[in-house]
């Protein structure tokens, strides 16, 4: 018997406690995931804040804007997929360490475009950079949590959203108003201040994250080994195939999942990337500073719907009518929003509803992605579902921008509204997922022998 065998038989032999790995994993790579992941939101939703600036400068209407904003998704479209097998491949720490310092270069380059031509160049190449980020830490997690607690860790990943946007507007609003260095325009540095920490942040990921729980040091030989048992027995044995994994392009599932997401982006994005414009058109007399302030507070309320929906998700049976819900509501408040435009303590309260919405929708509907696809397509299945579905990110901006009548934002948002609704519908046309798998049943028996 070689010396590895007699070491896993060793170490299935004396089990650890499942809650201790959980912690100890939890406490060890969410941090970076989190910090990593806020840094990427910040430096695709910066343009929305430099845009209150930028656009006076180089002459950029609302339509232009909505079409630099979009064109990111057209490249992330086209390199998801692509660049999900490609982490496959080359393991996540050196694939997502590579995606950081790509897309952390070009954020900085963009802050020295001069037309919006080069400024729909540089969104595009930020596309590409960026392409397989998102699906590539759901991906990851799959290799680290069972499906009992992945719906917390997704839950923390997206937690990162609402923070990229709540430190977006803080510091957004700041540089515009007070930091005009070097003879550089505030709006020039706004792109160059969010980008060099996406170039370190991944050093830091390269440094610190291991591709599996094999490959973890700060793991006991018991605990990597019950991990991988458990996920093994859940999900099935990792298959690293591309033909098996690019079945999920067939799969009918991956597509309404798809199409779920691709109608829920349309409308979160055509919301989130116009923020500081619908600020600004509802208070006029604000200060960059002031729209930067006044953005964080949805996000705080976004942060709060983010947490109590990824604790609620394991314990609520009908779980996609809980999504669902989320969508109605962040269309209800959309809805409010802009027929209280000239009201504006009211159209903010509706502002923070459907922000609290939009977040809430995230980690549960992730969680359902993750329980639907088999581990064997996971790394395409993914990829195709938030590259279809980040479709939304060009259609929900292009939407409101052709739709916003010149600088009119709020007229623009019947699109994100309608979007909401569409996602709402699709999600209660998805099949219910059936009853325990033997997979899941392996799984009982796994913890049950532990305990």
């Amino acid at each position: 018997m070689s010396e590895s065998r007699s070491a896993n038989l060793t170490a299935r032999m004396h089990h650890p406690d499942p809650r201790t790995t959980v912690r100890k994993i939890t406490r060890r790579l969410l941090p970076i995931i989190f910090i990593a992941y806020v840094i990427a939101y910040v430096d695709r939703v910066n343009l929305g804040f430099a845009q209150l600036s930028m656009g006076e400068e180089l002459g950029i209407k609302a339509a232009a804007y909505g079409l630099a904003a979009s064109i990111f998704f057209i490249a992330y479209f086209i390199f998801e997929v692509p660049s999900n097998l490609l982490l496959s491949k080359f393991g996540a720490r050196n694939w997502i360490t590579r995606i950081m310092i790509s897309w952390g270069l070009v954020t900085v380059l963009t802050g020295f475009v001069t037309s919006i031509e080069m400024l729909y160049a540089t969104r595009f190449l930020l596309g590409i950079a960026e392409a397989g980020f998102f699906p590539g830490m759901i991906y990851f997690l799959t290799q680290w949590y069972r499906s009992s607690d992945r719906a917390k860790a997704l839950g923390w990943l997206i937690f990162a959203q609402p923070i990229a946007f709540m430190v977006g507007g803080f510091f957004g609003g700041l540089i515009l108003d007070n930091i005009h260095w070097f003879g550089l325009s505030s709006w020039q540095w706004v792109f160059i201040l969010t980008g060099v920490p996406a170039v370190l942040m991944g050093i830091v990921v390269y440094v610190k994250l291991p591709d599996s729980p094999q490959k973890a040091k700060w793991l006991t030989p018991s605990e990597s080994t019950w991990l991988t048992d458990a996920i093994d027995a859940e999900q099935g044995e990792s298959t690293e195939g591309i033909k098996a994994q690019l079945a999920a392009l067939k799969n009918p599932t991956v597509l309404h999942l798809s199409l779920i997401h691709l109608a829920f982006a349309t409308g979160s994005y055509g919301f989130n990337l116009f923020l500081p414009l619908i600020i600004k058109q509802i208070n006029p007399s604000y200060s960059a500073t002031n729209i930067g302030f006044t953005a964080v507070i949805p996000y705080f309320f976004a942060a709060i719907g983010i947490l109590l929906s990824a604790r609620l998700f394991d314990r609520v049976r009908h779980k996609r009518l809980m999504v669902a819900a989320s969508s109605m509501m962040a269309a209800a408040g959309l809805t409010g929003a802009a027929l209280l435009k000239d009201n504006p303590a009211l159209a903010l309260v509706a502002i923070c509803i459907t922000a609290c919405a939009v977040f809430s929708f995230l980690a549960p509907f992730w969680a359902i992605v993750t329980l639907r696809v088999s581990r064997t397509q996971a790394a395409v299945g993914v990829a195709v579902v938030n590259s279809i579905g980040n479709l939304g990110g060009f259609f929900g901006p292009y939407l409101v921008g052709q739709n916003s009548g010149g600088s009119n934002v709020i007229s623009g948002l019947v699109a994100p509204i309608a979007a909401f609704v569409v996602a709402a519908v699709l999600i209660f046309f998805l099949k219910q997922a059936k009853g325990p798998s033997p997979a899941a049943e392996r799984t009982k028996e796994i913890q049950e022998s532990i305990r």
